[in-house]
């Protein structure tokens, strides 16, 4: 922390005028040099007293020089500063040298921070003879050391603690209640959406609202907990002391309630959600690294189901953020080893069997050579890094292959590929879509973009329909799978421009219900038909139902009964005769 400091030095000479006049002047040098030292140097006997001291420390120990020496060290020191003075004292005089660290307040109020280093001197005997001391005022060092650490260790823009504070504190917290036999709480709260809030209405806004939410949350535990920022938009709350499940769950969801009320900023009313995952040590974990996977699993598995509300860690969770681990590590082998491609399921005309159609589904190949479905990957779907490789690799393989089939000579039909939610969230998905599209040479008529309802109208809907938007004016074609399972868009689905319904498997699998099964096909057809869109039924898997849907109406149908998903190759003899093997 600070310079060595010397060692030993000789204790100053007496003033007895006896001195040879050689000596003396060698002596008044001596003294004049010590004098002129800001550090305070002291000379102690064995039993602590003062033998001699500097100016320096007379003035920090507020003794009269003039007075004389001899009076006790130790209560000439601050209360605040004895032990330590004491302990070092005690080391000294075994090891030769300690040190200690004190504080000093003036009568003014002013506080002083020093540094003491002891070092023994021993006689020729080996016996303790004196004790040099010398102190260093290291307030300036001290204040610059502190201010330091308050910026390595405490957010900039809210002023709480940081990861970095965060993390000693927690394993000091569990060390304390291991010896106490207390438990230790940990709640992992995160804002729901606040990166999209952040893009919208700019990093002022967002700014505003973490401080407004770290104020929140420190007032909520008046005193009894910790508050941290960990990153953008995730927070860190401690409570040390041993509480039950119930308090947890109160304390967590007064929180929620509490970042749930509005926010005004530049006349702005804004509201927010919080998710919060709690876990408690000891419990199911044994130290604060698990602790901090415990609470960070509770609140991953409450964001993945729902936004919003407080989860407690149990030991469950651990298997289903196994799989997702997983299931993440198999999606990124697929990107990796480009070992994704496209399976085309036929869309055909019922009547006849005509191909129209085809519906590009992902498939990709394992480590170990087995053709794998999205199922299987069904957690990358929620990753916005993962998903967005995914998609631009199925649709690079599928334009390809689009490429090829022009190439051969092939009489092409529309082809429909899936989009994720989550790829629209980076609010570009139209433009690399049709810049892909550009790039190999498609006609832009000839591809289908399937949506799902929820897609426009939950979350990041605006960059649905945005895209939805700028594709259809270049031509793409724009389909809403699964309908009829969002009953609520129904009496909407006219606002959303889209150009074919698929109507949902469940209500093809319902024909063998009677009559009200078939009231609710002839339902959605008559409803498209109104609006003027292409009606496709999915999941046509028996004759039976295929007659009844001509009869009612339909036109176009996909299923088993025409053809499972296949490779590539296939689509290319389908394409060549255009017919479908029934």
């Amino acid at each position: 922390m600070l310079n060595t400091l010397p060692s030993a030095i000789s204790p100053p000479f007496s003033d007895d005028s006896s001195i040879d006049p050689c000596s003396a002047e060698t002596h008044h040098a001596y003294k004049a040099m010590l004098n002129a030292s800001i550090d305070g140097i002291k000379i102690l006997t064995p039993d602590w007293r003062i033998e001699n001291m500097n100016h320096a420390a007379c003035l920090a120990l507020g003794v009269d020089p003039k007075r004389g020496f001899g009076m006790a060290w130790l209560p000439l020191l601050p209360a605040n500063t004895r032990r330590s003075a004491r302990k070092a004292l005690k080391k000294v005089a075994f090891e030769g040298k300690s040190e200690f660290f004190g504080k000093r307040v003036n009568e003014l109020g002013e506080t002083s921070y020093w540094y003491t280093l002891l070092t023994s001197e021993l006689n020729t005997q080996g016996k303790l003879e004196s004790i040099l001391c010398v102190s260093r005022n290291i307030t300036q060092q001290f204040l610059a050391e502190s201010k330091l650490r308050h910026l390595t260790e405490f957010d900039e823009l809210t002023n709480i603690p940081n990861r970095r504070h965060f993390q000693k504190y927690l394993k000091k917290t569990i060390r304390i209640a291991k010896v106490t036999q207390q438990s230790v709480t940990l709640l992992h709260a995160d804002l729901d959406h606040f990166k999209r809030l952040n893009d919208i209405r700019g990093n002022h806004t967002g700014d505003h609202i973490l401080k407004v939410v770290a104020k929140r949350l420190t007032k909520q535990l008046a005193g009894q907990g910790y508050v941290a920022r960990l990153s953008s938009d995730e927070f860190a709350i401690v409570i040390p002391n041993t509480i039950t499940v119930d308090e947890i769950n109160q304390i967590a969801q007064d929180m929620v309630n509490t970042i749930s009320q509005p926010i005004s900023y530049h006349g702005q009313s804004i509201r927010l959600s919080m998710s919060i995952g709690t876990a408690t040590w000891p419990g199911s974990v044994e130290n604060s690294d698990m602790l901090m996977k415990a609470a960070n699993i509770a609140l991953t598995e409450i964001k993945q189901n729902r936004s919003g509300g407080v989860l407690q860690y149990h030991s469950q969770l651990m298997s289903s953020v196994t799989r997702i681990a997983e299931q993440l590590e198999l999606a990124q082998y697929a990107i990796d080893h480009a070992t994704i491609e496209p399976y085309y399921q036929p869309k055909v005309r019922l009547h006849d069997g005509k191909l129209v159609g085809v519906e590009a589904l992902l498939r990709f190949i394992k480590p170990n050579g087995e053709l794998a479905s999205p199922g299987a990957i069904w957690a990358a779907f929620e990753n916005r890094a993962l998903v967005e490789k995914i998609g631009e690799q199925i649709r690079t393989r599928v334009f390809k292959d689009m490429q090829s089939w022009v190439a051969k000579g092939l009489m092409l039909v529309p082809v429909s590929l899936n989009a994720s939610p989550v790829e629209f969230m980076w609010d570009d998905y139209a433009e690399k879509c049709l810049a892909q599209i550009a790039d190999y040479g498609i006609d832009p008529r000839l591809i289908e973009i399937e949506i799902t309802e929820h897609m426009i109208v939950g979350s990041g809907a605006e960059f649905v329909i945005r895209a939805i938007k700028q594709l259809r004016e270049h031509g793409v074609r724009i389909a809403l799978d699964d309908f009829g399972t969002g009953y609520s868009t129904l009496s909407n689905i006219k606002d959303y421009s889209v150009d074919v319904i698929k109507v949902d498997r469940s209500f093809v699998n319902s024909l063998d219900q009677g009559r009200e099964g078939k009231a609710i096909i002839k339902a959605l057809l008559l409803l498209a038909n109104c609006l003027g869109m292409e009606v496709v039924a999915e999941g046509v898997e028996e004759q039976e139902q295929c007659d009844t849907l001509i009869n009612e109406g339909y036109l176009i149908g996909q299923g088993f009964l025409f053809s499972p998903a296949v490779s590539n190759e296939k689509i290319e003899k389908l394409l060549g005769s255009r017919l479908t093997q029934r």
